[in-house]
């Protein structure tokens, strides 16, 4: 096999598990508001529950280095999906039943192996990245767009249907794992590892040493933004809309939009990155993304929701990918970094749900906002730390 074509078969393994990902979170959030009214939850209870996804993942990600180290991407994410799958297809038929323990449940062990892909993902993504000879990273990140807007799609047509939470769970499941399963094997193969005590003690302090870097730890605050922006925006803007007169449909179609913004960016992001630099794509993205969300919150006495979560998209799109390429230019200690900042991002992301659920109950959604948007202003004073260095 020539090496374009390794390399074209690892990129559609990394992008498909990015789609697949991003497919099965779609559904859920698109029918967010099913989900609510079937659980019988206010908006403060929903916020608990979307802090279960996160909360898994956070378990999932403290052993995603050693998980991979020990048995490699491929088998990893075999497991991964197999058991996000199953955990989808089971919730349901909780939430249909209106059980909010056994919803809490399955939602995080959703979420638990979605962390361990996010880091497969962005693990892979960014080796095969340095092995082409141009900038793709940024497509792989769109695929995961693409997912957001086919699952938003399908979710839109299954409520005009008519079709339960269970058989569209059920469905999303089955096809999740399936596909997933089958392109992680587009990775390279596993390589023995050294199992050692000396070292597992070295990787250890590996670790340990990457959470006292100044640039990693600005990066994982700039980083956690864009998640944060990307996170509030996939939960509650459907709640936002539904609670000034959308119907279910027309809020998923709207979110639909969302998604479609920031898949054109991204699949299109390595073209820009490559005319203007990293940094000032990244500070683009800030000032982009907090014009977008103020639009979007002042849009109830405007009527500009689609100008706001436009602005909004074309802001978010590239800003965490960019930020994994930072934590990746020195592809040696690519692993512990990544590692580092997507734990740093699921220990935050627990805030996301309690914190916008409480401020959306006291103050109404739209205020709650105002949360990932003064993180937003905080990550313009801190943008330079994606400013490219030198791979040793």
């Amino acid at each position: 096999m020539t090496t374009k074509a390794r390399i074209a078969i690892w990129f559609a393994g990394a992008a498909t598990i990015f789609f697949t990902r991003a497919f099965l979170y779609s559904t859920w959030v698109s029918r967010g508001p099913e989900v609510q009214d079937a659980l019988a939850i206010n908006t403060a209870q929903m916020g608990w529950l979307a802090m279960l996804y996160p909360a898994g993942g956070l378990a999932g990600i403290l052993f995603a280095g050693p998980l991979v180290h020990r048995f490699g991407t491929r088998n990893v994410n075999t497991a991964t999906f197999a058991v996000a799958g199953t955990s989808f297809a089971i919730l349901g038929f909780a939430v249909d039943a209106g059980s909010f323990f056994v919803s809490s449940i399955c939602l995080f062990f959703i979420g638990l192996p979605m962390a361990l892909s996010d880091f497969l993902g962005n693990l892979e993504g960014t080796a095969v990245d340095k092995a082409a000879k141009r900038s793709i990273f940024s497509a792989i990140h769109g695929l995961f767009g693409v997912g957001m807007l086919v699952g938003a799609g399908l979710a839109t047509w299954l409520i005009n249907a008519d079709v339960s939470l269970s058989v569209s769970f059920l469905a999303v499941g089955i096809f999740i794992g399936v596909v997933s399963i089958i392109g992680g094997y587009g990775f390279p193969k596993h390589k023995e590892p050294d199992v050692s005590a000396a070292k597992k003690i070295e990787n250890r302090k590996i670790a340990a040493k990457i959470w006292t870097e100044k640039r990693s730890l600005l990066l994982a605050v700039v980083g956690f933004t864009f998640i944060m922006a990307e996170m509030s925006a996939g939960v509650w803007v459907p709640l936002a809309l539904t609670n000034i007169g959308y119907t279910g449909a027309e809020a998923a179609t709207a979110f639909g939009v969302f998604w479609i913004v920031i898949t054109i960016v991204r699949l299109i992001g390595g073209y820009v990155l490559d005319l203007i630099g990293r940094y000032r794509l990244v500070l683009a993205s800030i000032i982009f993304t907090a014009l977008g969300m103020i639009i979007f919150m002042t849009s109830e006495a405007t009527g500009l929701e689609y100008l706001g979560l436009i602005l909004w998209g074309l802001g978010a799109a590239v800003g965490f990918p960019m930020v994994i390429a930072s934590m990746s230019d020195d592809q040696s200690m690519a692993a512990p970094r990544v590692n580092m900042i997507i734990t740093v991002v699921y220990i935050s992301s627990i805030t996301v749900g309690p914190a916008l659920g409480a401020l959306g109950q006291v103050a109404g959604i739209y205020v709650a906002f105002s949360i990932p948007l003064a993180l937003v202003a905080v990550s313009l004073f801190l943008s330079g730390a994606t400013k490219p260095i030198e791979s040793k």
